[in-house]
């Protein structure tokens, strides 16, 4: 399964070479195990989390009292509809019957543990759902466990529903199309779209044409329909000018042996022309597209999402959306008129760094706009991320929350009490990253922790703010999700997850730990992983697992039983402590979600990467744990980590001995303009020099692996290549691998994971 014998056989045959050919040095070196080493394959980051039952329950509300959750266990998959204003659970379908209609379609043996099923859809009756799978989109009658197959155009599929479903707005290649689903047929809303001047989709700098070219797939729409289903509020994006990137397919997929060069409209950093994206609103029933009498957005981060979050429609059909000028230090809400094309400056917030509407990359803004017209706003002006009040003019009525602490999300207005709920952290003891869930009159008055407890808190509130669904956990606590009034109280239990495989396998939760940062004073917090056979009398070599500031944290908050992005990081650590190591992960200085002056520490100083807050952290965990050692220590890192990596090893080589950087962004001038601009700073100037790690070659010493993908349209294997010819130019010896036809999404492949973890063991 894991190609273990191969791989296994292969270093015991160097390792025995070499102790016959070499003199014993004084360094220790690792030599693992096949137990070792099954035990790392096994935490291979999607082998692990197949391993955890009854813990990514995702409940979703059909009605203002009723929602369902697929619970998946061990042996099988259930799925349960809860109502909550008459406390009952029921099974919502039977699994095997569904099992024995996927098998009668497609011919195979389906595992009821594992059914093959996404984008699953119940819809309010509850008398079907409709899911995808084998490639085609079915609908379930829950009667007769009749499947029917529903599939529409593959581009179709991609697009977005109204939300009467009668529509579905989608792409088509330039152009916008709308689907109607009660006709089954498809017109055009626009005609006149070119390949680099379109409608509806992001610009290639953000996009990832060429995976979208090699997969023939369609790019999800970007736009937001209004809530009567007549109007869409979009963008017609010019990227005309834009300066070109190019890759070279030279293994291509399609049996030619002949490469392929792919090009693509690509803006860098103090480019004279970015992407630029003109609002429009279409009216679906007229196909009338109407212009808003503003300049064009410039690309800036908050495009680097699938989903257009710039916008809100109003419940009197106005638009609110946010404008962010180049470089993101000023923020401005906008208020449009669908039908006039009139727009209003209604708030605009300035500062010397970038502005934010939400800490969390790219994520929805923590804006609202009430049925009265008053807007609540987020904004760091006080030092910390907080929400205020605005009547319908912009001027400030009140501070709504205040402290030091942060909000996370804004989740809800209940407009009949004056109430906002929301998750903040910080303001709990404890890790300062722990979500919690409060309430708290528009007014600034009356703030109410709903969820106490230790732990990070995922929640789900109910439509009519009567109740919510609860998702608690720690890196060492599995997740508990439950059901509880809009009080706190509980109403019924749903799941508590099952990691007995994996502890039945002698795993221990890393230990959380706590550690000043370069300056003394600051608490940061970490993991630290060991292996299962870990034994506290021998000294350990230590990995640093690595991902900077400013766009997010490395280190796990909740437990890791998802194939999202710390979650499989997290099993990363452990795979490969299995080998021998001490791993750790660690966030310090210039890291999100904690005060505008801890995250500003990265602003136009991302060389610095909070490596030294790395090495003081290190040798304070040292100092407790006699089994650290700190004379070993290596680093790992994949995109803005693969860049951390280089610059630990580029800047405190006597410090780091081994790095392994993957698809690191090694030089932000050559990274999209959005990225630098923002958090290096616009204008571009000579600063931008201080983050070019080729500048630092010269300095390496140690064992040094350059990995990339020939295929990455996100960071382009430029940026790898350009800092091996520096290495190259200085003399360095360093080691390069480039994987064929992987883009930037290469991290978790079996072969790139061997590749990896075959490297520290050959050096350190």
């Amino acid at each position: 399964m894991f190609c273990r014998l191969t791989w296994f056989h292969l270093l015991i045959f160097i390792t025995t070479a070499l102790l016959l050919l070499t003199p014993v040095q004084a360094r220790d070196t690792n030599h693992p195990t096949s137990e070792d080493i099954s035990m790392a394959e096994f935490f291979y980051p999607d082998n692990a989390v197949s391993h955890i039952y009854h813990a990514n329950l995702n409940p979703t509300w059909v009605r203002n009292d009723s929602f369902w959750y697929m619970d998946p266990g061990k042996q099988t998959t259930m799925f349960f509809l809860v109502n909550v204003s008459q406390n009952f659970r029921t099974r919502l379908l039977d699994t095997d019957r569904l099992v024995a209609s996927l098998s009668n379609v497609s011919g195979k043996e389906i595992d009821p543990a594992h059914l093959p099923i996404t984008n699953i859809v119940v819809p309010p009756d509850l008398n079907s759902i409709r899911f995808d799978a084998f490639g085609k989109t079915w609908s379930c009658d829950l009667s007769v466990y009749h499947l029917s197959d529903m599939t529409l155009p593959a581009a179709v599929r991609t697009g977005l529903p109204s939300p009467d479903q009668h529509y579905i707005a989608y792409v088509n290649g330039s152009n916008l199309n709308v689907y109607d689903t009660t006709a089954g047929v498809s017109s055009q809303l626009t005609t006149d779209g070119t390949s680099d001047y379109f409608y509806g989709k992001r610009s290639d700098t953000v996009r990832y044409p060429v995976t979208e070219a090699r997969l023939n797939s369609s790019p999800t729409p970007y736009l937001v329909w209004s809530p009567d289903s007549t109007k869409i509020r979009t963008f017609k994006i010019d990227q005309q000018n834009v300066s070109q990137y190019y890759l070279v397919q030279n293994a291509p997929e399609n049996g030619s042996i002949k490469p392929i060069l792919y090009s693509y409209r690509f803006a860098t950093p103090g480019d004279a022309v970015v992407p630029e994206y003109e609002p429009i609103t279409i009216d679906v029933r007229t196909q009338q597209i109407i212009s808003m009498n503003w300049s064009s957005q410039p690309e800036t981060t908050m495009m680097d999402t699938d989903q257009d979050e710039l916008s809100k429609w109003s419940s009197s059909g106005d638009i609110y959306t946010l404008y962010l000028e180049r470089g993101e230090k000023t923020l401005k809400l906008l208020k449009e008129d669908s039908i006039t094309g009139d727009v209003h400056d209604i708030l605009n917030e300035t500062g010397e760094t970038y502005r934010e509407a939400n800490l969390q990359y790219a994520s929805t803004p923590n804006f609202a706009v009430l049925k009265n017209s008053d807007i609540i706003w987020f904004s760091e002006r006080d030092g910390w991320g907080h929400l205020y009040l605005y009547d319908s003019n912009g001027t400030l009525k009140n501070q709504i929350t205040s402290g030091p602490w942060v909000v996370r999300d804004l989740l809800a207005v209940d407009e009949n009490s004056s109430t906002v709920y929301f998750t903040a952290s910080g303001k709990e003891q404890g890790n300062p990253y722990y979500k919690y869930l409060y309430r708290i009159g528009l007014d600034g008055s009356g703030l109410t922790l709903l969820t106490p407890g230790n732990a990070d808190h995922e929640v789900t509130l109910s439509p009519d703010f009567t109740s919510f669904i609860e998702s608690y956990s720690r890196t060492d606590l599995p997740t508990v999700t439950d059901l509880k009034s809009i009080d706190g109280t509980l109403l019924m239990h749903l799941g508590a997850a099952d990691d007995s495989d994996i502890t039945g396998r002698g795993w221990v939760s890393p230990e959380r730990v706590t550690f000043k940062a370069r300056d003394g004073s600051t608490d940061l917090y970490g993991l630290v992983f060991k292996p299962t056979n870990f034994d506290e009398t021998k000294k350990y070599p230590v990995v640093d697992i690595v991902y900077p500031g400013p766009y997010t944290i490395v280190t796990a908050t909740q437990y890791p039983s998802d194939s999202g992005w710390n979650s499989k990081i997290f099993w990363t650590c452990q795979m490969l402590s299995e080998l021998g190591y001490v791993v750790v992960t660690m966030d310090g200085l210039g890291t999100a979600y904690r005060s505008k002056a801890f995250h500003d520490v990265s602003y136009a100083n991302l060389s610095d990467c909070g490596i030294a807050d790395h090495i003081s952290g290190l040798k304070e965990l040292a100092s407790r744990y006699s089994w650290m050692d700190i004379s070993r220590v290596g680093m790992y890192g994949k995109s803005a980590g693969g860049f951390m990596t280089a610059q630990a090893m580029l800047t405190y080589p006597d410090f780091f001995k081994v790095g392994v950087a993957a698809s690191g962004d090694q030089d932000c001038r050559l990274y999209g303009s959005f990225w630098g601009e923002k958090y290096e700073g616009y204008p571009v100037s000579d600063r931008y020099l201080e983050q070019v790690t080729a500048k630092k070659a010269a300095n390496l010493s140690g064992k040094l692996l350059l990995l990339t993908g020939d295929m990455d349209d996100n960071v382009h294997p430029a940026m790898t290549m350009q800092l091996a010819d520096a290495l190259q130019k200085a003399n360095k010896t360093f080691d390069m691998f480039v994987f064929t036809n992987k883009n930037h999404d290469l991290n978790y492949d079996p072969y790139y994971l061997r590749k990896m973890m075959k490297y520290f063991v050959d050096n350190l």
